[in-house]
């Protein structure tokens, strides 16, 4: 009896909240901007692009030909070969060769102190000679409006570091099953209009495309300032966003793509580099209420759904209707990832995915335990 009373309160605080969700989901798919293909630009400044890479002879040669075709012709190419085990650097070396525009330089050890691709990056800003630095990922594709378009908008807002939600492409059933989700919750939790409000503390990049003016980015220290973060983009754009500078987010409608990790271990990997650096990690007890509300969130509405004929009338609407206000707001994130909407159908599944993955990272944040990210472990603390 007592259960059941306390259901009676959960049930409709925890349809209230999905619906509140799903009304600033809506809210922030129409507020935030998109790139504009009819773009104009007030001047054309070199502009230096550092593709870092690591074993992405799959991605590459996809990456470096989408942009040699951009429409914007005052640029120059820095790839970084990321110390690959693979083809990349062979691949990016025949391409770079067939265009003076485009040089390639080849890192052959890790550096101590330096995380991920931090020192990559740091490596291609120091041999970039242009006054605009574009960072993308070697994973990713480009329209030929791509630079012209966000430069563009760069200008016309003057800003001075913008950031694009590229389009995402799953490879495979594992991309298409885990990404969306993780990619839900985070735009859920760090919404873009949070980003984009000077009024919050909550900042991050998309490590898949951030062009910032060079003089900017000295100020702040580049990824230098950052090395031995594990999530560099989040920890950039809270230093960039901190330190006063206009910073903005924007939906690049299609005309950057990227491309999903392949196999159930990658994409476990990206699950949980990216709750890693959620409010998991302020101290144990933030992660234990953490971990509180995403089982009642993600988990708990499913089994209500089991006993929604144990309850009258009212609280089985409700039930239904939480576990459709959550499908809507999944929905939404399917607008900017090229798949089936099908896979909908398996949010339930998705849903305990991520919520276990959140319980990994919290055990490994405090037992000092490795995360992996392109075959480099990393601890948190």
């Amino acid at each position: 009896m007592i259960l059941y009373t306390l259901l009676e309160i959960v049930i409709p605080i925890i349809a209230l909240s999905w619906f509140a969700i799903l009304l600033f989901r809506i809210l922030s798919y129409f507020k935030i901007d998109k790139l504009n293909l009819k773009a104009e630009i007030l001047s054309q400044p070199l502009i230096s692009i550092i593709i870092p890479a690591r074993n992405e002879n799959l991605n590459i040669k996809r990456c470096l030909e989408s942009i040699k075709n951009q429409s914007y012709s005052n640029y120059e190419v820095i790839v970084i070969d990321d110390n690959s085990t693979d083809d990349t650097y062979k691949i990016a070396e025949q391409f770079c060769q067939q265009d003076d525009r485009f040089t390639i330089i080849k890192i052959n050890h890790d550096n101590p102190g330096w995380v991920g691709k931090n020192y990559a990056c740091h490596e291609g800003y120091k041999n970039s000679n242009g006054s605009i630095l574009l960072f993308i990922d070697a994973d990713t594709e480009h329209h030929p409006d791509s630079v012209v378009s966000s430069f563009s908008y760069m200008q016309q807002n003057n800003l001075d570091v913008l950031t694009t939600l590229p389009q995402l492409i799953c490879s495979d059933f594992w991309g298409k099953l885990i990404l969306p989700i993780l990619i839900s919750m985070i735009n859920i939790v760090y919404s873009p209009l949070f980003l984009n409000s000077k009024h919050t503390p909550i900042a991050y990049l998309i490590g898949a495309f951030i062009l910032i003016k060079k003089q900017t980015y000295d100020s702040i220290g580049g990824h230098e300032s950052v090395k031995s973060s594990f999530v560099e983009d989040k920890s950039l754009g809270e230093l960039i966003k901190k330190s006063g500078f206009n910073l903005r987010l924007v939906r690049s409608n299609s005309l950057v793509s990227t491309y999903s990790n392949v196999g159930y271990s990658n994409n476990l990997d990206a699950i949980q580099r990216a709750t890693s650096t959620s409010f998991i990690e302020l101290n144990f007890i933030i992660a234990l209420f953490s971990i509180f509300f995403a089982f009642i969130g993600l988990v708990f509405p499913y089994f209500l759904l089991i006993f929604v004929n144990s309850f009258n009338l009212f609280y089985s609407i409700l039930i239904l209707l939480t576990i459709l206000f959550m499908a809507i707001s999944y929905l939404i994130e399917f607008t900017d990832i090229r798949h089936s909407k099908f896979y909908i159908l398996f949010q339930p599944f998705t849903n305990f995915i991520l919520f276990l993955n959140i319980i990994i990272s919290v055990f490994k944040i405090y037992s000092n335990s490795k995360f992996v990210w392109r075959d480099r472990a990393y601890t948190k603390k």
